[in-house]
């Protein structure tokens, strides 16, 4: 009869355990808000520092699929209802050498897909930087928690990827679901350390010791481009004759005007297009337009 009494309760812990697990948002939780015209990055306080800007550490430590990690979780809370919240990334992946003490950015086979909303993205060594995918579509809400991307490892050859460390920069921000316009401005850019260990050779000291080492990936400041952008509005009205929103073009951070003329940064440097410029034109550093605007 005891064992009868108990079954009831058993299975309200069962229901329990199961709502709880619809809502978990998993380890690390990658939690943004937006506030006071910005989206804040990890307001759970689950990252780390790495060269001035946060970094989630992901780990690859199953055993059905070892290469394989859906832990992670994504949430975020007070966007605007109606836009989509989308991912941008920002470099190219690298890989820590223990042998040369320094992150790599080429010269390696290993390239991580991730997978969000049904999509997925592949960055390597050589492919992936500022391509861009949909983490939630927001509808009537402001907020998504509980999504999951799924990260993988692989080789061109099918081969095991090698036990270490693995980085890529990203970015956050929100669109307009009817005209794609930008609704929250990108995120300061955050760090996702990957760590793999299936053949237990590269444990937590020697994954600190790449930690130590920020990888130097130049990084783009978006606030400040909107700036430079407007400095430029202003001061050289024949080319960019009106403001203009901000949008990503190809994944290019770029305004473009009526007057046919597009302008945008990337990798350190500043490009047009369009109008007098003719096709794609490189302007050289974007440091120097930045020191031209007081910036």
């Amino acid at each position: 009869m005891h064992s009868l009494k108990l079954i009831p309760v058993f299975l309200l812990l069962l229901l329990c355990q199961g709502t709880t697990a619809v809502a978990h948002t998993g380890l690390p939780n990658m939690a943004f808000a937006w506030s006071n015209g910005k989206i804040v990055v990890d307001t759970q306080r689950e990252g780390r520092t790495l060269g001035g800007y946060t970094a989630f550490t992901i780990r690859f430590d199953g055993t059905l699929k070892p290469y394989q990690m859906s832990d992670a979780g994504i949430s975020g809370f007070g966007f605007n209802p109606g836009s989509i919240i989308q991912y941008q990334i920002e470099s190219t992946l690298m890989k820590w050498s223990a042998v040369e003490n320094r992150w790599l950015r080429d010269g390696f086979d290993e390239r991580l897909s991730i997978r969000l909303a049904f999509a997925a993205r592949e960055v390597s060594a050589s492919e992936g930087e500022n391509t861009h995918g949909m983490i939630a579509s927001l509808g009537s809400t402001g907020s998504f928690e509980g999504t999951h991307p799924l990260f993988e490892l692989t080789t061109a050859d099918g081969s095991a990827p090698d036990d270490g460390a693995y980085m890529i920069a990203m970015t956050l921000f929100g669109t307009d679901e009817q005209d794609g316009s930008i609704t929250h401005p990108p995120s300061k850019p955050f760090l996702l350390a990957l760590h793999l260990n299936v053949s237990n050779n590269f444990g937590q000291t020697a994954f600190n010791q790449a930690f130590d080492q920020f990888p130097g990936t130049p990084l783009s400041d978006y606030s400040r481009l909107d700036q430079l952008y407007d400095w430029a509005e202003t001061n050289f009205s024949e080319f960019f004759p009106h403001a203009a929103q901000s949008r990503f073009v190809f994944g290019i951070y770029a305004r473009c005007y009526n007057s046919t003329i597009c302008v945008g940064s990337r990798r350190g440097k500043v490009f047009t297009t369009g109008g007098p410029f003719g096709g794609l034109t490189d302007h050289g550093s974007l440091e120097s337009f930045f020191e031209a605007a007081g910036l």
